[in-house]
């Protein structure tokens, strides 16, 4: 039975540094800890995955998400090959550029963190609220909403997107109907992001 593993002995064996590790359990590149903590400890074939995965990205210079498909299809004796392959590889530096990010979303975080840590760059206005947001700007936040009554009423429910319905509850006259219309048709022209 194979001994299971902590990070550091996974860091020293792969020769990879510990935040590419946990980068890569992140993105669901190698399964998590079984214990949490300081003495957090790996499942025993981690290491094994975890030299394929150098292997095809830093000797076969695979992306990222070719490398994820690879692991989808991979027999153990296939990841065994590709751990084999990962001993000729120098130790990752501890400077190295960070990991590729997990997602799209990941890398424009990143990249709106960099732009933010430069002091010499002049910060940009923030963009105007879209959606939501701005549907709040436009109404205030702070509008008091009065408590439901649990009773049968009449309810109008005016349909401003697929996602969005105004709606009025108990009897309502033809003039604040058309009231509520017009607020309705304000409020998909700013939820949609269309000018007035």
């Amino acid at each position: 039975m194979l001994e299971e593993l902590t990070l550091a002995k996974l860091a020293a064996a792969s020769r990879l540094q510990p935040r590419t590790i946990r980068s890569w359990v992140t993105q669901g590149l190698l399964p998590g800890p079984l214990t949490r903590g300081s003495t957090a400890r790996y499942p025993a074939d981690t290491l094994e995955r975890l030299l394929a995965i150098r292997a095809m990205r830093d000797h076969l210079h695979m992306p990222m998400s070719a490398i994820r498909q690879e692991l989808l299809v991979a027999t153990p004796d296939a990841i065994r090959d590709l751990a084999g392959k990962a001993a000729c590889l120098a130790p990752e530096a501890a400077d190295a550029p960070p990991p590729a990010p997990a997602s799209a979303l990941d890398y424009i975080r990143s990249l709106r963190a960099k732009a933010n840590a430069t002091p010499d760059a002049p910060a940009a206005p923030p963009p105007p609220p879209k959606g939501f947001g701005a549907l709040e700007q436009a109404l205030g936040r702070n509008c008091a909403v009065p408590a439901r009554k649990a009773r049968a009423e009449e309810w109008l429910r005016i349909p401003i997107t697929p996602e969005v319905e105004l709606a009025a509850r108990g009897p309502i006259e033809a003039e604040a109907r058309a009231r509520l219309e017009r607020c309705a048709d304000l409020i998909r022209d700013i939820l949609l992001g269309r000018d007035r």
